[in-house]
């Protein structure tokens, strides 16, 4: 039986490969535009989506192109694309052949069971050498069309535009070998490969449309997220009623932020879309995050993350993740897309050895202001793997002297008395172990550590002491700037 309905034959195709393997630059001359020269550092930092119109033997036709970004860091982010994608195109350079993120980028394609092509890319360097090039990938088990294996290449240049006609040959003959087709009448499905936060137009994400016609009216529908059809854009920016699936487009006006990967699909009343919405919700709840676990002998920092759009965000956690100092355990407490406010630093307020971490993002003033205030610590900086940098050096600072500190006691503050400036006059009783004037105390409030003080002053049946045993309650003033409440657990150490 044939299809029926309009039966659209668009590829997608995502662009995967190493880091500076030429893959802006190849996409770059597709469009015929200067993506390139726009790119922080020369390198693609987020994933766009792109169309282009091939003039080939049967007449013209057109391609989707996602354009992922290749440093290591964004490993999850190839593989959205890869899986968002018909075929992938493995970028690899002539001069320098495969390296890590090529392979990572293959498994990326291996996984999403797509289809895809070779491009040998700066094919017209000097220093080219497409034999050499190809042995590396075929050490891979990678095997190329003509050398015992099936997969198409093409060496190409994104300077000159050599090979690049036959690459796009080369996509719509592997898409019609495949039968790669979707349905424009289908109902919506689409993909959800970036999400971004704007002041002025709200959540946004950008999709790929699998099947079906995006159109304006209706409520479009990703997880817990709602946003109304009241406009949509294609990739150039263009506001339009409708766009086919094949194609990329944008939609407006999330109620929050969309999953990177998810399946976006459309109602056509407001009570159907909150209707799924809430059977997301049922379906998604969870515990809450497990308390953090102080562990002794090693130090816990807090961080909070803010990126530009969720693709950037999931690969600054893929590079934090790779962090490792010794005696430093790393908690992400929040995360989100946007500019760093005020209202991202309240909540650290009170919480020790807490760091914001910006990538490609802004800072308000107000909420520089704050951390200055609360001495809480805020780094931004455009490019991901010096932000990573930054955090690894940072990080030694929090070391703990090896077999500097041992617990002496813990007690129980009983009562908060007063407060003047970074001063409390709290009320508690030893509960093991014994409390000492000059301690230095860890404040632990339900499990989760709240921050550091030292005891400045000592008293037990009214009178200045030096220190208390287990069992006897005390007055106490402690030196710190973090909060100290009723039921608050203290662990004291002094110097060995």
């Amino acid at each position: 039986m044939t299809a029926k309905g309009n039966i659209c034959k668009q590829p997608v195709v995502a662009i995967v490969g190493h880091i500076d393997h030429g893959k802006t630059t190849l996409l770059d001359y597709i469009r015929k535009t200067t993506v390139a020269a726009r790119e922080t550092g020369g390198i693609t930092q987020r994933v766009s989506a792109y169309e282009a119109v091939h003039e080939g033997a049967e007449g013209a036709r057109m391609i989707t192109f996602i354009d992922t970004p290749g440093h290591e860091a964004f490993q999850k982010m190839r593989a959205r694309g890869a899986k968002a994608a018909d075929i992938a195109i493995l970028v690899v350079a002539a001069d320098d052949g495969v390296k890590p993120q090529t392979l990572e980028a293959y498994r990326a394609i291996q996984d999403a069971k797509v289809p895809f092509i070779v491009a040998f890319t700066k094919i017209d360097k000097d220093s080219a050498n497409l034999d050499r090039a190809k042995e590396s990938v075929m050490k891979n088990e990678i095997y190329l069309e003509g050398l015992g294996g099936d997969v198409p290449y093409v060496g190409v240049s994104g300077k000159s535009g050599a090979g690049v006609p036959e690459l796009l040959d080369l996509i719509t003959l592997v898409s019609d070998l495949h039968n790669i087709s979707c349905n424009a009448d289908s109902p919506v499905r689409a993909t959800v490969i970036e999400s971004t936060r704007d002041a002025k137009t709200g959540l946004s994400a950008t999709v790929i449309i699998k099947e079906g016609t995006l159109s304006v009216g209706g409520f479009a529908v990703t997880g817990t997220a709602l946003a109304p059809l009241r406009a949509i854009e294609n990739f150039t920016g263009k506001k339009v009623n409708e766009i086919q699936c094949g194609k990329p487009a944008r939609i407006f006006g999330f109620t929050e932020e969309p999953a990177v990967g998810a399946i976006v699909t459309v109602f056509k009343s407001k009570a159907d879309a909150e209707k799924a919405v809430k059977e997301s919700e049922r379906s998604s709840m969870s515990p809450d995050k497990e308390r953090i676990e102080e562990k002794s002998g090693r130090v816990t920092v807090r961080l909070l993350l803010k990126a530009d759009a969720a693709g950037s965000l999931e690969a600054l956690q893929h590079e934090i993740a790779k962090i490792s100092v010794e005696n430093i355990d790393l908690y992400v407490i929040a995360e989100g897309v946007g500019p760093i406010t005020e209202n991202d630093i309240k909540p650290l307020i009170g919480f020790d050895k807490t760091i914001v971490l910006g990538f490609n993002v802004k800072v308000d003033t107000s909420a520089k202001d704050l951390a200055e205030r609360q001495r809480i610590t805020i780094e931004a900086k455009p490019i991901i793997y010096e932000l990573a940098e930054w955090l690894s050096k940072e990080l030694v600072q929090y070391q703990p002297e090896p077999n500097a500190d041992a617990v002496t006691g813990t007690v129980q503050i009983l009562k908060h008395f007063s407060t003047s400036g970074s001063k409390h006059v709290v009320g508690g009783r030893v509960t093991d172990g014994a409390l000492s004037l000059s301690d230095r105390v860890t404040i632990v409030r339900r499990g989760i550590e709240v921050g550091t003080g030292k005891v400045t002053n000592l008293q037990a049946k009214k009178l200045d002491v030096s220190a208390v045993p287990t069992g006897t309650e005390f007055g106490a003033q402690i030196e710190t700037k973090a909060d100290i409440i009723a039921g608050d657990i203290l662990s004291a150490m002094h110097k060995r």
